[in-house]
């Protein structure tokens, strides 16, 4: 079985647990963000092209558990450089993609909890599905990795009805390098609509 599928399952399971707690929230979230690093050694953008979903079971609606699966993806394009492949080598406009796609179990803790503005801290940690492309004319090259993720996050969500909200967070990502690919690192900017289901 494939690394991704396990985890997928295993993440799937947790979320399945029977929990003597308090009930669900569901968060849908534009997810922006700005590349730190080895990443803006790559692409230096700033990407709009970013989205995730999240879910957790709540206990006594303070704490919950649950999943995060997302997707952000950066590009750039970098002139005046040289690829070489082989023998050949080509000088011009450099397209640089980078795709990474965390698939993570994370914990939150929010604070005032029965309040409508809830300041809340949060952890992810997991697997990052990653595609890094370069091309320039004819040549591609194209490097795959599953890495390491791990996911801090601070933000607030504001509820504006018994089921509705709205989020705004900022999120830390960071991959470890392995013998695929160099570490990641980026700052993801989270606005999101939440579904809350949290019991009196």
């Amino acid at each position: 079985m494939k690394p991704y599928i396990y985890l997928l399952s295993v993440l799937f399971c947790l979320s399945s647990l029977p929990v003597f707690g308090q009930g669900t929230m569901i968060q849908l979230n534009f997810a922006p963000a700005l590349p730190l690093g080895g990443t803006a050694d790559f692409t230096q953008n700033f990407t709009g092209r970013g989205a995730n979903f999240e879910f957790y079971r709540m206990n006594e609606n303070n704490f919950g558990y649950g999943v995060e699966f997302g997707t952000m993806n950066f590009y750039e394009e970098v002139p005046g450089q040289t690829f070489e492949q082989g023998t050949a080598s080509l000088s011009g406009i450099q397209y640089r993609y980078l795709k990474v796609t965390p698939i993570m179990a994370s914990a939150i803790y929010i604070f005032n909890a029965d309040k409508p503005f809830k300041p809340f801290i949060a952890m992810g940690a997991g697997l990052g599905i990653n595609t890094q492309t370069v091309s320039m004319g004819i040549f591609v090259e194209k490097t795959e990795a599953r890495q390491f993720i791990i996911r801090p996050e601070i933000g607030a969500i504001y509820q504006l009805s018994d089921y509705v909200g709205i989020k705004l967070s900022s999120k830390y990502y960071q991959t470890f390098e392995n013998a695929d690919m160099r570490a990641h690192s980026m700052m993801g900017f989270n606005l999101g609509f939440v579904m809350l289901n949290f019991n009196k």
